[in-house]
């Protein structure tokens, strides 16, 4: 039962954003476990959220100003008091519905509660110096090396802002670390089998919600809604699935077609599982692998939702697949660094390093290579990931193909004009927040030799 004693929406968020920081839990998962002990209403939940990932999506830059008005490293600071300070300046400089008042008093009254007198004083003298020079913490750090300069300015680690101007170019680089700052449009894909898109709009619409079509998918719908979409009856019903566009495209280029059987080889959440069962029909044959009992159970709460009896469930690690049949198209969504959707999840950010890539590439070969073993001759196979990075997307396709002749990379030849924008030269889907407006994603279809 959630606890009646609700604290106010700043102390939730710097709940989640201590368990985040020193607990290592995703702040989506910290949230949702606050806001189930808790009864809180849709304007705190709001607040709380936009304060937690606001404050974590800025650190490097607020960090920097806390360095201009903090005598002393703010490492030493407890993580109660450090994160107090982010939270309180971001209020301050980057929330212009907040008043300097408010964020001040809120702040002094947090490090009553998990401080003492002495970090009490610190937090009141800190926030009170950034408003009196609020001018010059607006502008950080200028004439600097463009690594530093655009690493402070648009909060990214060095590392990232360095390995994005070497590949885009200082200009180009900018424009995609500020698409990664832009809280990104909530997306929904519709359960055809049960909704036309236009039906679910105009529903949505009754209840408040802000519609529009979505900006490449016409089974896509772009909204806004502060509270929670798995409180609306429409999601109860299995009439939507939320899922960013990119997701969408990777399925539009498996192009799976009725009564097929199609294999998605890792399937959790079921986001693309749960698309291909919508298009292959009620005659089609979906089977969805994952080595995780419990990310299984995920697919199964959105299929038993959606009403797709037609998606097969199977746990297995897909690097060496214990199933033997002879599949007509297969996915390997692999596990990536998930750099294309920080825009979504500003931890990202922070908790990838530059050897993540070269990690992961072991992984996601493995599981190519596991997933044309289940290609029937003539069959299809997409390679997708919701990262950016080459040595996670190209240079594992042109691995693979360099280890199995018998499997080509494929134009899509009959891809709709009005799509032609998210691919590349080769064919493949390449999408980047600054340029296509969704997650940055890459997929790639390889066709069998028949």
């Amino acid at each position: 039962m959630p606890d009646r004693n609700t604290p106010g929406a700043r102390e939730i968020a710097l709940k989640a954003l201590y368990h985040a920081d020193t607990g290592d839990v995703p702040p989506r998962s910290a949230l949702d476990a606050l806001f189930r002990r808790y009864a809180c209403g849709d304007r705190d939940r709001a607040l709380a959220t936009e304060l937690v990932y606001g404050t974590i999506r800025w650190r490097r830059r607020l960090d920097w100003m806390l360095g201009q008005l903090l005598r002393g490293d703010p490492e030493s600071l407890t993580a109660w008091i450090r994160h107090i300070l982010r939270m309180g300046l971001y209020q301050l400089m980057m929330l212009d519905q907040v008043t300097d008042a408010a964020a001040t008093h809120e702040s002094v009254q947090l490090a009553r509660r998990y401080g003492h007198a002495g970090t009490v004083r610190l937090t009141n003298a800190i926030l009170r110096t950034a408003i009196r020079k609020r001018d010059l913490l607006e502008r950080p750090v200028r004439g600097e090396d463009p690594v530093t300069e655009l690493g402070v300015t648009h909060s990214y680690p060095a590392w990232m802002a360095k390995r994005w101007i070497e590949r885009y170019g200082v200009e180009d680089a900018a424009a995609l670390m500020k698409a990664g700052n832009r809280p990104p449009p909530l997306t929904i894909r519709v359960n055809t089998s049960r909704s036309a898109p236009l039906d679910l709009a105009a529903t949505l619409k009754r209840h408040g919600i802000l519609v529009e079509p979505g900006r490449w998918l016409d089974d896509y719908l772009s909204i806004r809604h502060a509270g929670d979409l798995r409180r609306l009856p429409a999601h109860a019903a299995g009439l939507f699935q939320v899922q960013d566009e990119s997701g969408g495209l990777a399925v539009r280029l498996l192009d799976p077609k009725q009564g097929e059987t199609i294999v998605d080889l890792c399937c959790a959440p079921g986001g693309k599982t749960t698309y291909i069962a919508q298009i292959v029909g009620a005659g089609g044959r979906v089977i969805a692998c994952d080595t995780s009992p419990h990310r299984l159970r995920r697919v199964e709460e959105n299929r038993r939702r959606l009403g797709l009896g037609q998606v097969r469930l199977v746990g297995m690690d897909g690097r060496s697949p214990g199933v033997d049949l002879a599949a007509d198209r297969v996915l390997v969504d692999a596990p990536c660094s998930g750099l294309g959707t920080i825009a979504r999840r500003p931890d990202l950010r922070w908790r990838r390093k530059a050897e993540d890539m070269d990690r992961l590439r072991g992984e996601q070969l493995a599981l190519l290579e596991g997933g044309a073993g289940l290609v029937k001759p003539g069959g299809v196979l997409v390679y997708s990931t919701c990262t950016i990075e080459p040595e996670e997307n190209e240079e594992i396709v042109a691995a693979f193909c360099g280890r199995h002749p018998g499997f080509r990379l494929e134009k899509p030849g009959d891809w709709p004009g009005d799509l032609a924008g998210v691919l590349d030269g080769a064919g493949r889907i390449a999408t980047l927040p600054s340029t296509h407006g969704v997650d940055g994603s890459f997929a790639a279809r390889l066709r069998r030799d028949g």
